[in-house]
């Protein structure tokens, strides 16, 4: 009788022991398979920053290389695998489209200027990036950012990188064609509310002011005498 007791406290124990070991081996696992897909996510983000210089140089290879009488950028992807601008001499500024690796497809996000001209790319993933400090100076506009989307890989070229006035613009990550960076869809910023250019005087109603009706800059109004 007792001998029966005591296998069943051993099984009890043997049991236990099992479920701890089972509990451990499980834990090991999530950590493991935790490590190995942030390393593999830091693979594919070193693949991206990679790949968007490739598409980078491209883009102003092919600017470069353009006559001088006709600069340009493409107006397609395609047009930096074959440019055939010269056909008696092609030109290959890339090997081939690579495929975004953090997607996996071969569609990118395009920068491009008000002409329609092709000056960058970027990745069309919204994931949060692993990285995000200890970039190589050309990428250094990529720190602390929130997603992929927002590593514009773009031509250094002053060309590629136009002041823009009010009311123009390029279509690129949160922004619209026709509208300024950042500017809210449908909506162009005014003249009168940009900087350095001063608001136009308003009169108080019921008085028409003589001559121009602009104030300019550090001019005070004088206040009207009283009439004796």
């Amino acid at each position: 009788m007792q001998n029966g007791k005591r296998a069943q406290r051993e099984q009890g124990f043997v049991y236990i022991a099992l479920l701890i070991g089972l509990t451990v081996i499980g834990i090991g696992l999530g950590a493991t398979s935790e490590v190995w897909s942030q390393s593999r996510q830091r693979e594919k983000e070193a693949e991206l920053l990679f790949l968007g210089n490739q598409f980078r140089q491209a883009i102003t290879s092919f600017y470069q290389q353009s006559p001088p009488a006709a600069r340009r950028f493409p107006n397609a992807l395609e047009e930096l695998v074959d440019d055939l601008r010269a056909p008696d001499k092609p030109a290959h500024h890339l090997r081939k489209l690579y495929a975004d690796p953090i997607t996996g497809e071969t569609k990118w996000g395009e920068v491009r200027l008000a002409s329609g001209q092709l000056v960058g790319v970027y990745s069309l993933s919204n994931e949060t990036p692993l990285k995000v400090f200890g970039f190589a100076l050309r990428d250094k506009d990529f720190v602390e950012k929130g997603r992929y989307s927002e590593w514009v890989f773009r031509s250094a070229l002053p060309a590629a990188n136009p002041v823009l006035a009010a009311g123009a613009g390029y279509n690129g990550p949160g922004s619209n064609p026709g509208n300024a960076p950042g500017a809210p869809p449908g909506k162009t910023p005014s003249p009168q509310t940009s900087p350095g250019i001063p608001a136009p005087f308003r009169p108080p109603p019921g008085i028409t002011p003589p001559g121009n009706t602009t104030t300019p800059p550090g001019f005070i109004q004088p206040t009207p005498r009283p009439l004796r």
